[in-house]
């Protein structure tokens, strides 16, 4: 047996002292950090000057102290939250939301909003309207701004998709008018960004219903009778320019018909000319002729030479002249 050598009490407290402390140093370096994730800020209170206006801390490692300072971290990706009935939303932060048009029909429509915080002034926000914005500022102004809308359009209008944009849009600008803002630096800066609006289903009562229902099939009708009547109308409209075409190509027909018979006729006669005033060897004497009845007459040719170019009895060819 080999003996043991027994570390010394002494030393032992050190060893344990020294863990104590590392640990004790690497608990207070972590404490004094603080890691905001991806799609977040954090803004910072201290405990003797309350909240630090001006720091909001982007996603990162940031340094505080612990005990004095306490970060407060808000999701500043845009979400999407709905105004409905429906017990299985996921993002549901009210009900839907009760309305009253312009022609008196009472009813519910579902409503969803998109919107985030803004991160230049999220320090604001926390100070002035705190961690609940969506149940203290969000979800009464959106209830408030679409009832106000409603009053102002018919019920067939929220079943129409046209119509269902303008509400859509005119409800948008009256709650970003109404978010609250800050001004800083002479600029007027939203504590909430609003990106969107979006009107979902309206739980329309049956008779109501029914009642659109027949309108719409109606103006569907009405529509396709009128767009019948067009294509109709542009079919006559096209045959009446097929013939006035047609007639008019014939006239032009007729026209270049006419000129080119006047044409070939202008032709000849100078053709003609131009032979009997120089005559050539190469070419045989022209006969102008004519046929009146049974007989032939020569107009230019004398009769003899014409009988002898076309072996022709001269004497026959002579009754021929005197007939």
């Amino acid at each position: 047996m080999y003996p043991t050598e027994e570390v010394p009490p002494r030393q032992m407290r050190w060893l344990a002292g020294a863990a104590i402390a590392f640990l004790a140093a690497l608990g207070l370096v972590r404490a004094c950090l603080y890691v905001t994730p991806p799609g977040h800020a954090t803004v910072v209170f201290n405990t003797f000057s309350g909240l630090q206006k001006g720091r909001v801390e982007l996603p990162g490692v940031m340094f505080r102290i612990p005990g004095i300072e306490t970060p407060i971290t808000y999701t500043v990706l845009t979400r999407v939250w709905e105004f409905t009935n429906d017990p299985n939303s996921p993002n549901a932060i009210s009900n839907a939301i009760a309305v009253n048009t312009a022609d008196g029909q009472a009813f519910t429509v579902d409503v969803a909003i998109a919107l985030r915080p803004n991160i230049a002034t999220l320090d604001e926000l926390h100070a002035t309207i705190g961690e609940n914005y969506l149940s203290t500022v969000v979800v009464p102004l959106v209830r408030s701004k679409i009832r106000d809308i409603s009053a102002s359009f018919e019920s067939e209008d929220f079943y129409r998709k046209s119509q269902r944009m303008a509400i859509e849009q005119q409800a948008l600008d009256l709650i970003r008018q109404e978010m609250p803002t800050v001004n800083r630096n002479g600029q007027t800066l939203p504590l909430i960004e609003v990106e969107g609006l979006f009107l979902g289903h309206a739980d329309f009562p049956q008779a109501l219903r029914d009642s659109i229902e027949r309108k719409q099939v109606a103006s569907i009708t009405a529509q396709t009778a009128a767009v019948r009547a067009q294509i109709q109308e542009k079919e006559t409209e096209r045959l009446l320019i097929l013939a006035a075409a047609n007639q008019r190509a014939i006239e032009l027909k007729g026209k270049a018909a006419a000129k080119n018979a006047q044409l070939a006729d202008l032709l000849f006669y100078e053709k003609l000319q131009e032979r009997i005033q120089n005559p050539t060897d190469s070419l045989p004497p022209l006969r102008i002729i004519r046929v009146e009845g049974e007989a032939t007459v020569f107009l230019n040719v004398d009769p003899h030479q014409a009988a002898l170019q076309q072996n022709v009895d001269p004497h026959q060819a002579d009754s021929h002249q005197a007939q």
